[in-house]
């Protein structure tokens, strides 16, 4: 799906766009959006740009489900998320634009124009600012997370296809499909200080977490290159499977993992030696991969298939197929973790026949919205219950307790209001006042 070098970029680029328009003369067109009332529950979801549906699905990666269907725009392609979990950026290759989707909604609340045909799209480790490689344009895009705002465009090689920065954010590498090269970029001065050669039509480019080595899929001859950062240059050459599409990396660094697009397979390489020790079988042309934090689970876009598949990385065996839409191509990892909660507790009465305490009260709220349809459990200052109470729309609960089984002197301590978290919010504890009517 990249252009290849010289004289053969047009007609490679013509067959990305026949194979698009035959996918969706063919295939299935999703169109519909798959919001949903309450916000995304945290965990671990893999995005899956649909090129032919014009689509994102988001995968549970928990279930293995589709729990959205994002419409976005024209050839979606490249796709990133932010290390804090809260945005996807999708780069539409036929609309010069990128697609910001909010992850808690599951819904586009940015469109950002680029140049032309942009490819793949990488996030700055501190989420300050995204990187667009345009193949048409032959530049690399830089926008402001914060703003959306393009603040800066950086030339580099042919048909830039491929971007990734190191775990510092000062550098980005860009895959030059048509110059058969590497442009380093730094991020700091947005210049580029060096072009390193590697193989014919590279196009997925993966940096260590120490950000000392970058591999680059070689598409065009079949290997994998190894860059020292260092000194910019190739240090060894993999041979892999047959058009290589993206690599991706094991967190401890320990394995790399190539998608072979015209074999269907993903070659597992030993980063230690170098050598690919096995290969696993997963659907037809393979494409982007991407691993779970943990490292513990791996997926793949097979474009041929219409579907993406889940791996177990230790022992190279698939573990389940998940459908989604027309011509899967990019796919990235993003975890939404539960949001931040407080509470507020206010001030109860004290009474003494029969011994009791009425009007028990918190507040819980979420960035300053009300949480409803959440318990809090109240409890005196030796740990005696007192009762519980669900929030309502204000995020507002409260209720009464009587005949307790503790003293006056323990309830004027004051009682704890607490709420437990679940998924989606992270708990919180408020103390308030018992006071004598």
């Amino acid at each position: 799906m990249s252009a290849p070098v010289s004289r053969q970029a047009p007609r490679r680029r013509l067959w990305r766009l026949l194979c698009v328009a035959t996918l969706i003369t063919t295939g299935t067109l999703v169109l519909t959006a798959g919001t949903a009332s309450a916000a995304t529950p945290a965990g671990t979801y893999a995005y899956v740009t649909n090129t032919a549906s014009a689509t994102v699905s988001v995968v549970n990666t928990g279930t293995n489900s589709v729990i959205a269907t994002v419409p976005v725009g024209n050839e979606p392609v490249g796709i990133a998320t932010d290390p804090g979990g809260t945005r996807v950026y999708v780069t539409n290759s036929s609309s010069n634009t990128v697609s910001v989707i909010d992850t808690a909604t599951n819904t586009v609340t940015a469109t950002i124009a680029v140049g032309q045909r942009p490819q793949a799209v990488a996030v700055a480790p501190d989420s300050s600012r995204v990187y667009v490689a345009n193949d048409g344009s032959a530049t690399v895009t830089v926008i402001d997370a914060a703003t959306n705002a393009v603040t800066a465009t950086v030339p580099v090689g042919s048909g830039p296809e491929g971007v990734a920065l190191t775990p510092d954010g000062r550098h980005a590498y860009v895959t030059n499909t048509g110059g058969a090269s590497v442009s380093v970029i730094d991020t700091a001065t947005t210049t580029v200080t060096a072009t390193i050669a590697v193989g014919l039509i590279p196009v997925g480019v993966a940096v260590t977490s120490d950000g000392h080595r970058v591999y680059v899929s070689d598409y065009g001859s079949d290997t994998v290159s190894v860059i020292d950062a260092s000194s910019a240059t190739v240090s060894a050459t993999i041979p892999v499977g047959h058009q290589p599409h993206s690599v991706a990396l094991r967190p401890d660094g320990s394995r790399l993992y190539a998608s072979d697009s015209g074999d269907g397979t993903i070659s597992v390489i030993d980063t230690a030696s170098n050598t690919v020790t096995s290969s696993i079988t997963v659907g037809a042309q393979p494409k982007q991969i991407g691993l779970t934090p943990d490292g513990t689970r791996g997926y793949v876009a097979n474009f041929g298939s219409a579907n993406i598949m889940a791996f177990d990385p230790g022992t190279g065996t698939v573990t389940a197929t998940v459908a989604v839409g027309s011509g899967p191509l990019g796919l990235a990892i993003g975890t939404i973790r539960p949001a931040p909660t407080t509470l507020r507790a206010g001030a109860a009465t004290l009474s003494l026949l029969p011994l009791g305490v009425a009007g028990l009260n918190a507040t819980l709220t979420s960035n300053g919205s009300p949480v409803p349809g959440q318990t809090i459990a109240f409890t005196a200052a030796d740990g005696t219950r007192l009762c519980s109470a669900v929030t309502g729309a204000n995020g507002r609960a409260t209720c009464n307790s009587y005949n307790l089984l503790t003293t006056v002197s323990v309830l004027l301590l004051g009682y704890t209001a607490t709420f437990a978290g679940n998924p989606q919010y992270l708990g919180s504890t408020a103390h308030g006042d018992i006071r004598l009517l």
